[in-house]
């Protein structure tokens, strides 16, 4: 699908489940603004259990799941066009720490390109980091950096790589 379709279609899927969530943005190919589009790519923050529940409701109307994990779901449009939805998690409070939400990693992870995501990988491990394309940056088990996608680059050392520029 070319880029202009896919985006009219992105955006009107996100228009559909904004609603469900405390935040939602496109990712992918689409958000890189790459000619030719393989699928849609949205990153959200559903408004708890029930955020998401409603979104897979919401999809399954005209759509046809494939595929589901803790952190994701995929679905095939009547189109044929598949629509992957990335689940990031809340910031999370306990008596003792936080842990801050990883949306901007997802963000990040789910942009691409898979190039730029091996970049930033290596970057990671020699600063004796871990680019981990799920939780964040870590430092061992803690994580240093997933908030934000300026957080993520700035942990890294590196300026912050606009979505155009990310093909490596």
């Amino acid at each position: 699908m070319n880029l202009a379709a896919a985006q009219a279609l992105a955006e009107r899927i996100a228009a559909e489940l904004r609603g469900f969530c405390r935040r939602l943005e496109i990712a992918g190919s689409i958000r890189r603004r790459r000619p030719e589009i393989g699928d849609i790519d949205l990153v959200c923050v559903p408004r708890g259990i029930t955020g998401r529940e409603a979104i897979l409701e919401r999809c399954g109307q005209q759509s046809r799941l494939i595929k589901e994990g803790a952190q994701y779901v995929v679905f095939s449009l009547p189109s044929g066009f598949q629509l992957d939805l990335w689940f990031a998690r809340e910031d999370q409070e306990t008596l003792i720490d936080t842990t801050p939400t990883n949306f901007g990693m997802l963000l990040l992870a789910r942009t691409g390109s898979a190039a730029h995501n091996i970049y930033l990988a290596q970057t990671a491990k020699g600063r004796g980091l871990h680019f981990h394309p799920h939780l964040g940056i870590l430092h061992g088990d803690q994580v240093i950096a997933s908030e934000t996608e300026e957080a993520i680059f700035s942990a890294l050392g590196l300026s912050f790589i606009p979505p155009e520029a990310r093909e490596r």
